[in-house]
């Protein structure tokens, strides 16, 4: 007896369909790909590099090699004798070295911010092709099936559109996460927000962040 039922449960489970998983875009970003575009786009090959003088606190002068071209520090404090014509050293020029260190800082936040901004746009695009698609379709009709076709928001009308209770499982929801609905009610759930996707997607979305910072 036994037998016969993991049999029967074999075959139910063969002749189930099989769903399609949609893969999203992680919301998870690694600093070290901004760190490397960043050191890409400005990338100096300090083809000159020259002694600069510059003083310390109590007035004494010390050394150390400068990248003339982006004012980049080449060099720890070399010893005095090892600068030749010393007294003709240029100054350090603490500007250039200053805006080189500080466009750095700019241009990761810059580059942070167009990466969150990119992954954020790539999602919608994979979340549109989902919903554009007969998995998704497939989908819709399981939760109209279930709702007998009205709406499970307030019962009365017919139900026009399926609502997503959460995102974590998007593309391969469980069916429990979604709900058969009419357009009023959805609306009163979550008007669309000013980018045209609803409310609770662009909260999902805010989970889009930079780790290894």
């Amino acid at each position: 007896m036994e037998t016969t039922s993991h049999a029967l449960l074999g075959a139910i489970t063969q002749q189930r369909p099989m769903r399609r998983k949609w893969l999203f875009p992680s919301l998870k970003i690694d600093s070290r790909e901004i760190s490397t575009e960043v050191a890409r786009q400005r990338h100096c090959d300090h083809l000159r590099q020259e002694p600069r003088v510059a003083l310390q606190s109590d007035g004494k002068p010390f050394y150390r090699i400068q990248c003339p071209d982006c004012g980049e520090k080449l060099s720890n404090q070399l010893p005095h004798s090892s600068v030749p014509n010393r007294e003709t050293c240029p100054q350090w020029n603490e500007e250039l070295y200053q805006r080189r260190f500080l466009g750095g800082s700019a241009a990761f936040e810059q580059s942070r911010a167009a990466a969150v901004a990119n992954r954020k746009a790539e999602w919608r695009a994979v979340y549109d092709r989902y919903l554009a698609s007969a998995d998704w379709q497939s989908v819709r009709q399981r939760v109209f099936k279930r709702a007998h076709g009205t709406c499970e928001g307030c019962l009365e009308a017919p139900a026009r559109e399926v609502h997503h209770r959460t995102y974590a499982h998007v593309g391969d929801e469980l069916l429990f996460e979604l709900v058969a609905i009419c357009r009023p009610c959805h609306d009163r759930l979550h008007p669309n927000s000013s980018t045209g996707y609803s409310e609770l997607l662009e909260r999902h979305l805010q989970d889009v962040h930079i780790y290894g910072c």
